[in-house]
Order: structure tokens, then sequence, then C-alpha cells
């Protein structure tokens, strides 16, 4: 497992060091942080571009598709997209189906959200090879300032990975 982290952590610190992006995001606090607001809307409302406050060549944008029925979450590096996430209601549930570059496709379903934060756990994966890593754990939770945390974390053959956090911070045009 500490070879796959550190794969990871690899991987993660050489695309940042080879990409770079501008724009510009649309959400706004008191969106997230709605206690009415459905986990869907919750993701719905971080609409728009997002700098990694801890690498700022990285840039995360979400975007609706089909009708609005679907949030998009893509990591851009450089022109080169590098993961995606789909966001999706199942009845009263919130999906999310991460497309790792490793080729799996973990499933986490959300939690009601709780002061602001929404939190997905695994669900089940396809095409997961027993050797790889995969995302069993991800949340998001939205701060005063306007930025939100993104927190992940990986398992393996050998269990949890530590959890690892990135501060998105709106864009600037």
């Amino acid at each position: 497992m500490r070879k796959q982290s550190l794969i990871r952590q690899a991987v993660i610190a050489g695309t940042i060091l080879v990409c770079s992006l501008a724009g510009g995001a649309s959400a706004k606090a008191e969106d997230l942080q709605s206690s009415s607001a459905t986990p869907f809307e919750q993701v719905a409302a971080m609409k728009g571009k997002w700098q990694v406050r801890e690498a700022a060549s990285l840039q995360i944008v979400f975007e609706p598709t089909a009708g609005g029925s679907v949030i998009v979450e893509r990591w851009m590096l450089g022109e080169r997209m590098h993961s995606l996430t789909l966001y999706h209601r199942d009845g009263e549930r919130l999906l999310a189906t991460h497309y790792c570059p490793q080729g799996n496709q973990p499933r986490l379903a959300a939690s009601a959200a709780v002061d602001g934060e929404i939190r997905f756990a695994f669900l089940d994966a396809t095409d997961l090879d027993p050797h790889e890593s995969f995302q069993h754990d991800l949340a998001f939770k939205r701060h005063a300032d306007g930025s939100v945390s993104r927190s992940e974390v990986y398992w393996g053959p050998d269990g949890a990975g530590a959890e690892s956090t990135f501060t998105l911070v709106p864009a600037a045009n």
C-alpha cells in the first residue's frame, strides 16, 4: 500500500508541475451551506472553475450536463483531462462515479449533508483489479471564505491509505 500511495503522490506531484489553466467559478457560499439544499444541489452549486490552493497549476471544473441532471467534475492538467467524476441522483440518494486514470470506476453514495459537508462512501466498483487502489471515501466542505475542502481516501490491497485534502478556491478570470 505504501508503494501505491507513493506512486499516487508522485503522479499528482508530476502532473501539477506540467499544468496551468485559468477561469472563473460561479458558486456561492450560501448555496453550499443551506441546510435545505440537497446534496445534489450543493454539488451543482460548485459550477465553475476552481484552482487547487496547494497546487495552483491544477484546475478542477464542475459543470452540469444532461439537462442539469448530472454534474461533471473534471480534473484538468493543462489542456488534458486527468480524471472525471459524475454526480447524479438515484431516487433519494446522490451517487458519484469516479473514472480513475488506473481504469477502475468506483461508485460512491452520499450521506445527508451535515453543516455544509457532503460525505460519500464506497458502494461498489467496476473493472477493479484486486491489486489496484481505488477511491473509497470522498467529502466536500464549504468554508466561510468561499473555499471548499475536497478530501478523499483511496483503498488498496493493504486497506485504507491516508486521507488527502485539497483546498479549492474560485479560479480568477
